[in-house]
Order: structure tokens, then C-alpha cells, then sequence
């Protein structure tokens, strides 16, 4: 229940956005820990994802940011390429448990 409504919360109330890694991370961990099909993940994620949730684009300027990050904080490359999609577009928040992105001052949610 408490999933279902923080779901409903950002679905209802917020903007939501990704980029292609997270995207990409979801399909790796649903196929290498649930054993998923690649074909019901995909259809996952274009049904319920996709429809919702804005992709934004990763280019050099978030490579430029996410190695700065790397080297000040200490995140792992593909937090800190999170970190800066995060901080290039003026977003507020990550949905994230990861507590590094506190290191940074991005506010989990």
C-alpha cells in the first residue's frame, strides 16, 4: 500500500523523469536477479514507464558533470551521470534510497 500510494503521489503530482540508463539498469537487474524475459520487461516498461515519465537526453555535458562529481564526491560513475541529468535539468529530487546522493545535496524522495 505504501508503494502504491508514494506511486500514485508521483504519478498525480509531480513531473517525472529518467534517462536511458535507469531505464537501462531496470532491464538488466529485472532479467539478471528475476530471471524476467527481456520481451515482458520491455512491454513493462513502455506500458508503465514511458507513457509517465519524461527521457531525457545524456550527452557531453553530463559526462563533463558527472566526472566533476566522481572526483569530488566520490560516486560511482553511473550516480554521478544520474547526478548530473539531475542537476543539467533542474530537477528537484530523485526517487532513489541511495543514500550518496545526499553527499551532493540532491534530496531523495
Amino acid at each position: 500500500m505504501i508503494i502504491e500510494d508514494f506511486r500514485i503521489d508521483l504519478m498525480l503530482n509531480h513531473n517525472l523523469y529518467t534517462n536511458i540508463l535507469v531505464l537501462d539498469e531496470a532491464i538488466y537487474v529485472s532479467k539478471r536477479k528475476y530471471d524476467l524475459d527481456y520481451s515482458d520487461i520491455i512491454e513493462f516498461i513502455d506500458k508503465a514507464v514511458t507513457l509517465y515519465v519524461n527521457i531525457v537526453p545524456i550527452g557531453l555535458n553530463e559526462h563533463v558533470k558527472a566526472r566533476d562529481i566522481m572526483r569530488r564526491y566520490g560516486l560511482k560513475h553511473l550516480d554521478a551521470i544520474n547526478a548530473a541529468t539531475i542537476i543539467n535539468n533542474g530537477l528537484k529530487a530523485i526517487a532513489s534510497i541511495d543514500e550518496d546522493f545526499d553527499k551532493i545535496g540532491i534530496r531523495r524522495a
